[in-house]
């Protein structure tokens, strides 16, 4: 007869050592609370190992390369070029010390640290299959952190499909690259892929970056374009066949495209499969576990869900810490405090970036809102001339009768910096009159804000 596992209980089990799973964590123990963390992976998460911080790293090379492009005739001569191998070294050189410091850090705040496959077996109580074997655990309260999972594409030749985890491992970069997919890591991808040398293609099913301003979402695309890459839109992937040299990708209507490696980056799902959910009760859909306004199972109250497996309106590495924050809170004190949404700023990191921070405008005219569109061609002022980038525009909507900045959303050279500003001035509900008499130093990209607006 198999002996069952002892049972092993802590005040809180955190299933997932990401951004959001660290931040409930660390809060726990150093109240004083006994905590268990389970990864799967290595500590740390998609964002410090296999999403965020290595895309921006390897983008630094392409970035570099593309603003020496835009100077040549302007001052600047000579060739730059990526080398490929280089520049994983130096992204490994950040990445590969991660989650060893991670689960020290957890360890030194009082954490037990685990490592293995998390599945539920009842409201309260979670099985680890792990290297050293099988172990029982029971909470008094279970945070779920998974993160989110490629979505799988069902078409033939889909073995063939890598994925984004897959890219940013690359030792040698194909001479010919197909990304699947139009949001936020298809561009990305395709930015640095191209600045590298390569011969990219983007394969977008629909409308590409729903989530932001679609006039702006027009010059992300034409500047994709001038940098070499082949944007497709209105072309779903129907197949993948290996070929003598490569791959051909099926699309459109009767379309195809050969290249040297496919990748999957069709958007990601919540990963709450392998966790068993039903087991314990906790209700969940496509957007991940349904919770209330304090972070909480809305069917089982001693599961709280946070980041990107959270049935939330954000899917962020920010979004996803203070959502902890208050997961943390409400664990360790009841449920009182509530996470505000409002003014999260997000970035496509594109070169140059697409950025956006409150309402669109289309969210503005669905709840009848009074605004008014305030419209820069960012390419012809100095800031950015003078780095001869030839993309950039703003789009600001204002309440000029309640006084009120309501969205704003920005294409071209610091965006990603800028939209930090606009962060501020709508989560903390700035007068649209203070945001204006601001004094600025000059000549910056920030001193446009005053004209943004």
């Amino acid at each position: 007869m198999t002996r069952e596992p002892d049972l092993q209980r802590y005040d809180a089990i955190i299933i997932g050592a990401g951004p959001a799973g660290g931040e409930v964590a660390s809060r726990l123990a150093r109240a004083g609370k006994s905590v268990a963390i389970v990864e799967s992976r290595g500590y740390g998460g998609v964002c410090p190992l296999r999403g965020c911080n290595p895309k921006k790293l390897l983008l630094s090379g392409a970035e570099t390369v593309a603003s020496a492009q835009n100077m040549h005739t302007r001052g600047v001569t000579g060739e730059l070029h990526v080398d490929w191998n280089e520049l994983q070294i130096f992204k490994n050189f950040f990445v590969d010390p991660i989650p060893e410091a991670a689960e020290n850090h957890y360890r030194e705040q009082g954490a037990t640290t685990l490592h293995g496959l998390a599945r539920f077996t009842g409201p309260n109580t979670v099985a680890v299959q792990s290297e050293e074997g099988a172990l029982q655990l029971q909470g008094e309260h279970i945070l779920v952190t998974p993160g989110m999972t490629p979505r799988q594409l069902d078409i033939p030749g889909s073995q063939h499909l890598h994925i984004s985890d897959d890219f940013l491992e690359l030792e040698r970069l194909p001479q010919r690259l197909v990304f699947i997919g139009g949001g936020f890591v298809a561009f990305e991808f395709a930015h640095i892929a191209a600045r590298a040398g390569a011969q990219v293609t983007i394969l977008c099913r629909s409308t590409p970056l729903k989530r932001f301003d679609p006039i702006l979402v027009d010059d992300l695309v034409q500047a994709t374009r001038h940098a070499g890459v082949d944007v497709r839109l209105n072309a779903p992937t129907h197949e993948v066949k290996e070929i003598k040299d490569g791959f051909r990708v099926l699309f459109g209507k009767g379309q195809s495209v050969d290249t040297d490696a496919v990748f999957n980056v069709a958007g990601r799902v919540p990963d709450l499969a392998p966790l068993q959910l039903d087991a314990a009760n906790v209700a969940h859909g496509p957007g991940g576990v349904s919770v209330n306004q304090f972070m909480q199972s809305v069917s089982n109250p001693k599961v709280y869900c946070t980041g990107d497996a959270a049935d939330t309106p954000f899917a962020l590495t920010p979004t996803a810490t203070i959502e902890s924050a208050a997961a943390a809170e409400n664990i360790l004190h009841g449920n009182h405090s509530q996470v505000d949404h409002n003014g999260i700023p997000y970035v496509c990191f594109t070169i140059p970036p697409l950025a956006a921070c409150g309402e669109s405008e289309s969210q503005l005219q669905a709840r009848g809102a009074e605004y008014k569109v305030m419209h820069r061609d960012l390419s012809q002022v100095f800031a950015w001339k003078r780095l001869g980038e030839g993309h950039g525009r703003s789009r600001v909507f204002v309440d000029e009768k309640h006084d009120r900045v309501l969205g704003a959303h920005i294409f071209g050279h610091n965006a990603e910096e800028m939209i930090n500003l606009f962060g501020l001035i709508i989560r903390n509900d700035i007068p649209l009159s203070q945001v204006r008499s601001t004094v600025w130093a000059y000549p910056t990209c920030g001193y446009e804000l005053k004209y943004m607006v």
